[in-house]
């Protein structure tokens, strides 16, 4: 299958997510006093907002799910939280294929990096479909990301929870943000010639759930 049949392929039960100042979610912004971030040698860990436990389009979700990554290192492994304390979620590192090695030298493990907040809500809008070239496109004004089914740009790379071994639940993914834009942090991430909005290497990052042991996947294909 070409690269441009996955990424403009059509897709069945997707709920999208879709900016809103009156969403109870949320991207970007400043983490909450109360949460613990952990720390990792190679990358700050990016708070990237919040799924309130009240989204009924994510039934699995029964806390506050805020959502922290480090989108600085090479995702394209997953990098897995442990969410059993959803205040403090703790990174994995034992028995993982995680990479966490160091992609780039100017934005050091300490940096704060932080992205203006943006409110979005989960809805099943009708697409409005356009074509490029012989590929048609449902676009969806507002959208960030969606549901239902991963739209992979490599090949499938569905994680397995380290703790269980179960086939993890898709939650959804997020594509470029350009609205969120950077907040503070951008004069180190300008020395990697990083764009001033939320992006993942304008790929998806997707995130996994598996709800008995409150294990979290982050990937990110480019």
């Amino acid at each position: 299958m070409s690269f441009l049949t996955k990424i403009f392929k059509k897709k069945s039960n997707k709920t999208y997510l879709i900016l809103n100042p009156k969403g109870k979610n949320s991207i970007g912004g400043k983490a909450p006093a109360e949460l613990i971030i952990p720390k990792l040698e190679t990358s700050p860990i990016v708070y990237l907002g919040m799924i309130s436990k009240h989204e009924s389009a994510l039934k699995l979700i029964d806390f506050n799910f805020h959502l922290v990554c480090p989108i600085f290192i090479d995702l394209q492994q997953p990098v897995f939280f442990d969410y059993t304390n959803a205040l403090s979620p703790k990174l994995i590192r034992e028995n993982i294929d995680s990479n966490f090695n160091i992609l780039f030298d100017d934005i050091p493990a300490n940096a704060y990096i932080e992205y203006k907040k943006l409110n979005f809500y989960f809805d099943n809008p009708k697409p409005t479909k356009i074509k490029i070239g012989v590929h048609e496109l449902e676009v969806v004004s507002g959208e960030i990301g969606h549901t239902g089914q991963p739209n992979w740009i490599q090949n499938d790379a569905w994680p397995l929870c380290p703790i269980t071994g179960n086939k993890m639940e898709f939650l959804f993914q997020l594509g470029d943000i350009d609205d969120c834009k950077t907040k503070f942090g951008q004069e180190i991430l300008d020395k990697e010639s990083i764009d001033p909005y939320l992006s993942f290497g304008h790929g998806y990052l997707y995130v996994f759930y598996e709800p008995s042991s409150k294990i979290v996947a982050y990937i990110n294909q480019i």
